[in-house]
């Protein structure tokens, strides 16, 4: 998107808000973070707003009125969330909709403004993973009480993994990549290693399904809010544990197990911490996020973009010490 069309649509977005809500928009700022969408800082005279432009390649809420519907549903529990206390921006409705459309079809949600930053990844300090331990527990419980889905939208499937496990390994071999057939070829044997019988005492539940580190907006000493609630959905709660905590916890290729200790025991203030759920969670994670990091596309891209790399970096931890992650994180629980 050009910069003569973001001044485009934040112009007319601003009219919009004047005339739904009431509030005159002195400044505009785009934020350069995500994929597609633009996100803005909007300053109004009723102060700092968020600002989020849904990019129409992206989302195609036009053509895709239950993708609307879902993403109204999670702006609705985040609402819900910020008023339960939890550490979260509150997302303003007009007649009950959670996503404004301008009279030409721009599709946006306004949020409060939360000041913080984000930390790199693996660097986030004792006091704060404690704190994003205590946010993320009190969340799970909240979320505990929303009625669920008809069925989870991803179960730990071994026969699912496998076809596209095979999917990427053709993909990789038509490309002559010999790195991301070595890859795969690690991915699968880690998977065949697995015991699916651990997945079966686990309940489904509503997540939030991203919690990385720029997800995370920190101060000082804590937690100013977590962000971007798109892609929640119910699944397994566990599976933001796990990436709450290779996020922020792994560093130089060593996790940090007095930063996770200090996110556990925030957590198990207000969720429960059964036994086997840290090896259980990193097991889900790996079943999910290998089959999207560990492809030849991803590869290519990795040389280019440290964020890519980075999760290429915490699935190949996970199969380095997969026989270990019994004594390493059993005591952390």
């Amino acid at each position: 998107m050009t910069d003569d069309e973001k001044e485009r649509r934040a112009a007319e977005i601003a009219a919009h808000l004047k005339e739904r809500f009431g509030w005159t928009v002195r400044e505009a700022s785009a934020i350069d973070k995500g994929w597609l969408n633009v996100k803005w800082k909007m300053i109004t005279d009723q102060g700092p707003l968020f600002v989020k432009d849904y990019h129409p390649d992206r989302y195609k809420l036009n053509s895709r009125p239950e993708r609307r519907s879902q993403i109204e549903k999670t702006l609705q529990l985040q609402q819900g969330l910020s008023g339960a206390g939890i550490p979260c921006p509150g997302v303003y409705a007009y007649k009950g909709r959670f996503i404004q459309e301008t009279p030409s079809g721009l599709f946006y949600a306004v949020l409060d403004w939360v000041n913080g930053s984000s930390a790199q990844a693996g660097c986030i300090q004792t006091a704060q993973m404690y704190e994003l331990g205590v946010a993320v527990g009190r969340m799970h419980r909240w979320l505990g009480a929303v009625p669920p889905l008809s069925k989870p939208a991803w179960l730990p499937d071994k026969d699912a993994y496998r076809k596209e496990w095979q999917s990427n390994w053709e993909q990789a071999k038509a490309a002559g990549d010999t790195v991301a057939q070595d890859w795969l070829r690690r991915s699968q044997a880690a998977v065949n290693a697995m015991d699916f019988r651990i997945f079966d005492s686990i309940q489904p539940g509503w997540l939030h399904w991203d919690l990385w580190v720029d997800n995370i907006l920190l101060h000082e000493q804590g937690v100013a809010g977590i962000v971007d609630f798109d892609r929640m959905t119910m699944a397994y709660q566990e599976i933001d544990v796990a990436r709450a905590i290779l996020s922020g916890a792994l560093q130089n290729g060593r996790l940090k197990t007095e930063i996770v200790r200090a996110f556990m025991d925030g957590y198990r203030e207000h969720s429960d911490s059964p036994p086997g759920m840290l090896v259980r969670a990193m097991h889900m994670i790996y079943l999910i996020e290998s089959i999207w990091w560990l492809r030849t596309e991803v590869r290519k891209e990795s040389e280019l973009r440290g964020l890519l790399g980075r999760f290429v970096e915490e699935m190949h931890w996970i199969e380095n010490h997969f026989a270990a992650l019994p004594d390493l994180l059993g005591s952390l629980e």
